[in-house]
């Protein structure tokens, strides 16, 4: 048997907000929506750098963003419910895919029956990738990052995202970026010449400095291509 659709399909969804996402970000670079300028702590020896914008990171960003991850960590609860019906059991209402960060947290979502009719071998599976449980020194991360975004998303406020406050022109970004043709000053104006790198950050303490698009990719890799191929001989 191949992976339930109903999976797919939410996997898609999330897919098409991140693509929405993507096209829209690149659209408000390419509208020049600011300019760099020196931060008040810059000094020629080691020069830092402000994105000034001309008017506030479009609330948009964060809101398509809360929207992708929230079909994504959706993935997740549809993953524990075919798994229920793939084991021949009948899935409701308390099935979900649950998140923890300690072992009693896990414990009390066995108890809460959230992996309820889901075969047992999968439901190892399951424990193996709890923050609670990971092995020391594997990052533990991603889940829970994708866990906390949507839970903030859905209950408490929109996501908000931001330029980040200073940056160095040699900082090393391991993420997408955009990278603008400003970086030196003479005379209090600015130059064009080496490229400097600007992005646009999740105004969040879990993502703090972490781009957006960089944020949504590492999740997406999460879920997509480490997790559901785990439970795919169970269909």
């Amino acid at each position: 048997m191949s992976r339930p659709a109903e999976i797919e399909y939410k996997l898609y969804r999330a897919k098409q907000h991140y693509d929405e996402l993507n096209r829209e970000q690149l659209n408000w670079w390419e509208s020049e929506p600011g300019h760099l300028v020196p931060a008040p702590e810059s000094t020629p020896e080691q020069p830092l750098y402000i994105f000034d914008t001309k008017e506030p990171v479009p609330a948009r960003f964060g809101l398509i963003a809360g929207d992708c991850l929230q079909n994504l960590r959706s993935v997740l609860d549809y993953l524990v419910w075919q798994l229920v019906i793939a084991n021949g059991e009948k899935p409701g209402r308390w099935n979900a895919f649950p998140v923890c960060q300690t072992s009693d947290g896990y414990a009390g979502a066995i108890r809460n029956d959230r992996l309820k009719g889901v075969a047992p071998e999968a439901q190892e599976i399951i424990k193996e990738l709890q923050p609670a449980f990971l092995p020391k020194g594997k990052n533990p991360r991603a889940i829970h990052v994708l866990d906390e975004l949507t839970n903030e998303n859905k209950h408490r406020a929109p996501l908000l995202t931001t330029p980040v406050s200073t940056f160095k022109p040699d900082d090393p970004l391991p993420f997408r970026h955009v990278e603008l043709e400003i970086t030196r000053m003479r005379n209090g104006q600015l130059i064009p010449g080496e490229r400097i790198v600007a992005f646009i950050a999740f105004k969040h303490p879990i993502v703090h400095r972490l781009e957006v698009m960089a944020v949504l990719d590492a999740l997406f890799l999460d879920v997509a291509e480490d997790t559901l191929p785990l439970f795919d001989r169970f269909f």
